[in-house]
């Protein structure tokens, strides 16, 4: 019996040993799978829309709108009602005289204050309250005290209110910056792919050139064996090889480098993979909506125009502008006679005051001309870096079109090199057809013209971004 339950308890600690190798390697197994990076493919608009959320260029610029939204809605609760819990204890002595001592007073009051300032210039001020006497034996009172005050003349916003103002100001400013630069930055994403497809195209090229240059080094070995071929051709045949296969790896290289930079630059995770497609949907959209445009791209005095009503840069100027000469206006209204209007009830005295206060500045120390100086040397500041910002965009709008004149200059250029490429591309299938060239020389002349191709596509996608800045500039997109 003994020897039974001991060769049961061996079989019984083997099949728990082995579960337990099972378990680890199993877990082992399962951890490495999870820690391999699982590639997961996206489409251009997938990767634009995260993009805007995710891209380093815009990051800063979103958090610095989301600061100024939490700051406009700090000063905006600061004009609702606030109220705070009071509390005061007084102690002392009523005195004494020759015939009394003095008696000890202790009176502690707590309540709720409320506050309250509106944009019309009216602030209310309520209180309630409990007061007890802790000397003497009697129930808590209850008080109640409300105040109010109005400003009458002249008109102009509260401190808080103007602080309100140049926030929103700003905040605008930041929005509208932010678009731009979004705008700005999907043209250079849209950039990024096509030289994506192109860099594709010619590691295909490349993959193909690598492909003939083993056949043509196979052909080679082939002709040395029947003593066709000698060192000279073999060596020959190996550089070509060789130039090949460096060739191909370059070109993976510079497609692998720009597949990455252009994933920072969206703040892509180096897991994502883009579909490039070379008939993508969204460029065609876009291509269809550019030849829509009815105007005549040459038009630099018409387009101008355009981008002197369009320009965030120039509208965040006259935003400013503005700003100023509000604050100015604010600063005049200070300097009027202030008559404000205010009152005051109490219970349970049931005691009620009207006032009216009259304030005026008879004399500022000079302050008042100085601060007119200042005003006006800010006016011809902000006119004279308006005139530059204006200088600068005329500068960089002849200089897009210029670009957009060689862009369609040298597509008209490849255009007719293709042609010609077509044309050769005959008369080297007749001579195929005929026995004059070889299969590899054919193909050779095949990997030519998709070279042309590359270039012609090359050139559309410049004429077609060029198109795209233009109107970037001026506002119409």
């Amino acid at each position: 019996m003994f020897k039974l339950v001991k060769k049961n308890s061996h079989r019984v600690f083997l099949f728990f040993l082995a579960c337990f190798v099972l378990f680890a390697s199993s877990s082992q197994v399962t951890a490495e799978d999870q820690k391999k990076p699982t590639s997961k493919e996206i489409t251009l608009e997938e990767a634009i829309a995260w993009g805007f959320e995710h891209s380093p260029a815009l990051t800063g610029l979103q958090d610095q709108v989301a600061q100024l939204q939490r700051q406009l809605a700090m000063l905006e609760a600061g004009l609702n009602w606030q109220a705070d819990v009071v509390g005061q204890l007084d102690t002392g002595n009523l005195g004494s005289s020759s015939f009394s001592t003095g008696r000890e007073q202790a009176e502690v009051e707590v309540g709720v204050q409320g506050r309250r300032s509106y944009r019309s210039g009216l602030s209310l001020s309520p209180k309630l309250s409990l007061k007890k006497e802790l000397t003497v034996d009697e129930e808590p009172a209850v008080g109640f005290t409300f105040n109010l005050t109005q400003k009458l003349f002249p008109w102009s916003p509260s401190a808080a209110e103007q602080e309100y103002y140049r926030t929103l100001n700003t905040l605008k400013k930041a929005e509208e910056n932010f678009k731009w630069q979004a705008e700005t930055e999907k043209i250079n994403w849209l950039e990024g792919y096509l030289n994506l497809l192109r860099l594709q195209e010619k590691v295909e090229v490349a993959e193909e050139e690598y492909r003939l240059a083993n056949e043509e080094f196979a052909l080679i070995e082939q002709r040395q064996a029947i003593g066709e071929a000698g060192p000279p051709q073999i060596l020959a045949g190996k550089a070509s090889l060789k130039q090949a296969e460096y060739q191909l790896k370059q070109a993976r290289n510079t497609l692998a480098a720009a597949e990455r930079e252009w994933q920072l630059a969206l703040g892509l995770p180096a897991t994502s993979k883009v579909n490039l497609v070379p008939e993508n949907p969204y460029f065609q959209q876009i291509k269809e909506e550019l030849a829509k445009l009815a105007f005549d791209w040459e038009d630099d005095e018409w387009l101008m125009k355009v981008l002197s009503a369009n320009h965030y840069q120039l509208a965040a100027h006259r935003r400013d502008q503005q700003q100023v000469r509000e604050e100015w206006e604010w600063k005049q209204a200070e300097r009027k006679p202030e008559i404000t209007a205010g009152g005051t009830y109490n219970y349970p005295e049931h005691k009620w005051q009207i006032n009216l206060n009259l304030n005026y500045k008879l004399w500022d120390g000079g302050k008042k001309r100085l601060e007119e100086e200042e005003h006006q040397a800010l006016l011809r500041s902000l006119e004279r870096d308006y005139q530059y910002l204006m200088e600068n965009l005329h500068s960089q709008l002849q200089k897009l079109l210029h670009q957009f004149e060689l862009a369609k200059l040298n597509l008209e250029a490849v255009i007719f090199q293709e042609e010609k490429a077509a044309l050769e591309a005959e008369v080297y299938r007749k001579q195929l057809a005929a026995g004059l060239i070889t299969e590899q020389e054919w193909a050779r002349k095949a990997v030519a013209a998709q070279i042309v191709q590359i270039s012609r596509e090359e050139a559309e996608d410049r004429v077609f971004l060029a198109k795209l800045r233009i109107l970037r500039l001026v506002g119409l997109i």
